[in-house]
């Protein structure tokens, strides 16, 4: 098998470059069309690919980054072929054939290439970081190394799977209250800017002092007609400006932190990041990964850069000679709950278990808590918005029903 330096055009028409692994031209050409790439030159590598899985520009197979139903997909059909005793060459080429127009055929292709070349599975994810993450590799690696990789990638199916479901209950949960909300904004811009200042125009023929409510109201309406460009621009910008300044790594804890100490939100958000990094230990721990190897690795996982941050200083206690346990509780930033668990696990010498169990009760518990909010976000949010657009109607009724009160 050779190495083929190619240049080619993709879907969109961008020109892309690389190596890749081949026994012939053809196959090469062949996989470059799996990538959904047209090739323009195809010429035999003078360098030769090696055998550690490090394959130049690995990024370009096609690009952009993989789906996330179609990397789970793909996890579980590799488990369930691998645990039925087939070659892992043979499992990710059967594997390939299930992704007919998808950019995860020429990833496995791409992956199987280099397995049969001599490369172990783990050394030939790492080449593709745009579909597999580090922490993704580090348990196929543990799974390598104790000899249980159909049970590792079963269970990164299942993590995955999860990680989907809370995606798609939060996307579900939260669309008809944004959708509600854009709706009945769109209603009262239209209300202040077009029917109040019309409204307004007969209210001058009374020759009398408005309600207070309805000057405010006609004062609101005169700035969204004279300001209501620039509000929208800002109301477009700011929320890019900040995600642009969260960029900076100071800005991005001051932001994490605040997140932490909100009400309701910010356990939220502890829940979530603490049964993350739980479940990664689980895994990890239950795969083979030393326990201090499992942290350094499980850190990276966690969204929240205050709570990245302290198990990263829980680390060097631990490496010092802390109980993982102890050096957890100092960080201050987990639930009580996960601390105890892993006490447990300490003692009985089954961490992993302890871990897998912390994760279930807060998923459990984020999922619970997750379903009463938006629950109640709902009405709320209908309750507030009825009352913005009550307190319009009433702005414009009240002069009316003031002069008819001063008629009789």
């Amino acid at each position: 098998m050779d190495a083929f330096d190619y240049s080619a055009i993709d879907s969109g028409g961008v020109k892309r470059s690389g190596t890749l692994m081949a026994s012939s031209a053809r196959e090469a050409r062949d996989l470059l069309r799996a990538r959904a790439l047209t090739p323009l030159d195809l010429n035999r590598s003078r360098k030769k690919a090696i055998k550690t899985g490090e394959i130049s520009n690995s990024k370009s197979f096609g690009g952009g980054k993989i789906k996330h139903a179609e990397l789970t997909r793909a996890t579980r059909q590799l488990a369930i072929l691998i645990d039925a005793a087939t070659p892992v060459e043979d499992a990710l080429r059967v594997t390939a054939l299930q992704f007919e127009k998808s950019q995860m055929k020429g990833v496995l292709l791409s992956i199987r290439s280099q397995v049969v070349e001599g490369a172990t599975l783990s050394q030939a994810l790492r080449s593709q970081p745009d579909a597999f993450s580090d922490l993704y590799v580090a348990m196929v690696t543990s799974g390598e190394a104790s000899g249980r990789l159909p049970e590792v990638l079963l269970r990164l199916a299942d993590d995955l799977e999860a990680a989907q479901a809370i995606r798609r209950k939060i996307a579900g949960a939260t669309a008809y209250p944004m959708v509600l909300s854009a709706v009945a904004l769109i209603v009262i811009v239209v209300l202040m800017i077009f029917v109040v200042p019309k409204v307004v125009e007969q209210f001058d023929t009374f020759g009398q002092e408005l309600p207070p409510l309805t000057r405010a109201t006609i004062w609101l309406s005169e700035f969204l007609q004279s300001y209501g460009l620039i509000l929208f621009a800002l109301f477009i910008m700011i929320p890019i400006a900040f995600r642009y300044a969260l960029k900076n790594k100071a800005m991005r804890r001051r932001w994490d932190g605040i997140k932490l100490r909100l009400p309701i939100l910010g356990r939220l958000n502890r829940d979530v990041n603490a049964a993350r990094f739980s479940r990664t230990m689980a895994g990890l721990v239950s795969a083979g990964t030393p326990a201090l190897a499992a942290m350094d690795t499980a850190q990276h996982t966690l969204k929240n850069t205050v709570m990245r941050d302290a198990v990263g200083g829980a680390v060097e206690r631990v490496r010092s000679g802390a109980p993982m346990s102890a050096a957890l509780k100092e960080t201050g930033v987990f639930p009580p709950l996960v601390t105890q668990m892993v006490m447990g696990g300490e003692a009985s010498g089954d961490m992993g278990k302890m871990f897998a169990k912390s994760a279930d009760y807060l998923e459990d518990e984020f999922n619970a808590q997750t379903t009463v909010f938006l629950t109640l976000l709902e009405p709320a949010i209908i309750i507030l918005l009825a009352g913005v657009v009550l307190l319009v109607v009433a702005a414009i009724f009240l002069p009316i029903l003031q002069l008819n009160t001063l008629a009789y």
